[in-house]
């Protein structure tokens, strides 16, 4: 009787660990969700945007390597840390569109685009990973070195 009593607090046990596990995850997901400046807009909303006739530019803050192995099409890359020497790239009336692979080094670039007074600003919600698992098209390449 005392292994059963024994069996059944371990798996209370484990089921409160991972109700738990699953609220936190649950939590983080609408914190991180709500902690961007800019407005969000779905892959969808982003594929639809780009077929129109004001497609806005999109920017990929990404690395130069991560961006040559895939980025949205048409995309162009200013790296996280050149966006605040180079943040005359993003005038574009159609508003500036930023995405990164998860969504930390967008919501750091959000304050720099921000301060150049740049208006028309969204994120791409769910991020390049997103984008992927949506399974809408991707290019690859793009990556130009110097000095070679």
């Amino acid at each position: 009787m005392a292994s059963g009593l024994e069996a059944l607090n371990q798996m209370t046990a484990r089921l409160a660990r991972h109700g738990f596990l699953f609220l936190c995850a649950v939590f983080s997901a609408f914190a991180q969700a709500s902690d961007y400046m800019s407005t969000g807009l779905t892959p969808e909303q982003v594929l639809q945007k780009l077929g129109s006739d004001t497609p806005p530019l999109v920017v990929d803050v990404r690395n130069s390597v991560e961006f040559g192995v895939a980025h949205i099409p048409g995309a162009i890359n200013i790296p996280l840390n050149e966006l605040e020497k180079r943040i005359y790239e993003l005038r574009d009336e159609n508003g500036v569109l930023i995405y990164c692979i998860n969504g930390a080094r967008t919501r750091q670039a959000e304050p720099i685009v921000y301060a150049a007074d740049i208006s028309n600003v969204y994120h791409l919600e769910g991020s390049f990973q997103g984008w992927i698992q949506a399974k809408h098209p991707i290019e690859k390449g793009g990556v130009k070195k110097s000095g070679w």
